[in-house]
């Protein structure tokens, strides 16, 4: 069959009408291209020019060529352009895992870091406890999870991204309120909503540690999983809580933050997880990039 070179020849000689001014436009001699015109011809056993007068004119077949050979050309500059993309990572389509607290302090970053840099690339975005998303790379639903640091880590690549500290919610009408700062001995005897040990496990193995080490005890009076359930518990009178610092954008009405002096290792901490070979997408390979230079200040 024909070339694409010969269909580009054809082209130039059907735009021209002159084999000369053709031959110049694509910076090649006359009887070169004439050869090209004849081969592509014979390929298509069509005559496309008619040359028996003093000026070359197309076929009836040669005007309908036409139209077909400028498409195959486009279409096979547009895969070219395609590809090229795909091999970049400026377009394709990347799933990526985050846990639920990651609304207040990651996603309000990442979303219009990606929009803006990877306009080409659909990201669809999966809310994912920590255990879900290790489930989900190593089985190949996600390609990369916004996550706590796992218990199992299942052979995962892990980069720090962000950590903030926790701080103390407190209903509006408690006495504590009317203090700048507080210590974990007034915890003693206060009515807490504590994180579950299951699907709160991260913040419960951080507050209960702390508070077997100094000997403190609030009075538990409901475990949740998630942030978002209990600062409306706090917000209803239900009790006080530690709870991530960028939670006050939730602008619950009757919730106050105090800060309080903790250890060191009492904050939350946010990773992005990979599968152990990394990415084989080069948009999921240019997002994680991305993420990873977003948030390299910030761990």
């Amino acid at each position: 069959m024909f070339e694409l070179n010969q269909l580009r020849c054809f082209v130039a000689v059907a735009a021209e009408m002159n084999f000369h001014r053709a031959a110049e436009r694509l910076n090649m001699t006359q009887p070169p291209l004439s050869r090209q015109i004849q081969l592509l011809e014979r390929n298509i056993d069509v005559q496309l020019f008619d040359r028996s007068g003093r000026n070359i004119r197309l076929t009836a077949g040669g005007r309908r060529f036409l139209v077909e050979a400028q498409d195959l050309l486009r279409r096979a500059e547009e895969a070219a352009l395609s590809t090229r993309a795909t091999v970049s990572g400026t377009v394709g389509s990347v799933t990526l895992g985050f846990v639920p607290i990651a609304n207040l302090a990651l996603l309000p970053r990442v979303v219009p870091l990606l929009k803006r840099e990877m306009p080409g690339v659909h990201v669809a975005l999966r809310e994912m406890l920590t255990v879900n998303q290790m489930e989900a790379l190593e089985s190949g639903q996600i390609d990369l999870g916004l996550l706590r640091m796992p218990r199992d880590r299942r052979n995962m690549k892990m980069y720090p991204l962000f950590e903030e500290s926790y701080v103390l919610a407190i209903h509006q009408d408690h006495p504590f309120c009317k203090r700048d700062t507080l210590a974990l001995e007034d915890l003693n005897d206060q009515d807490f909503l504590m994180y579950a040990p299951s699907d709160g496990w991260y913040g419960y193995d951080i507050f209960n540690g702390i508070f077997a080490a100094h000997e403190i005890r609030p009075r538990f009076v409901q475990y949740f999983g998630q942030t978002l359930t209990m600062l409306s518990l706090v917000n209803a009178g239900g009790g006080m809580a530690m709870v991530p610092a960028s939670s006050h954008v939730l602008g619950f009405e009757n919730v106050r933050f105090r800060t309080m002096e903790l250890p060191m290792k009492a904050t939350s901490a946010y990773f992005l997880a990979t599968s152990p070979s990394g990415p084989e997408n080069p948009a999921v390979e240019r997002v994680q990039e991305l993420l990873l230079a977003e948030f390299s200040g910030d761990s």
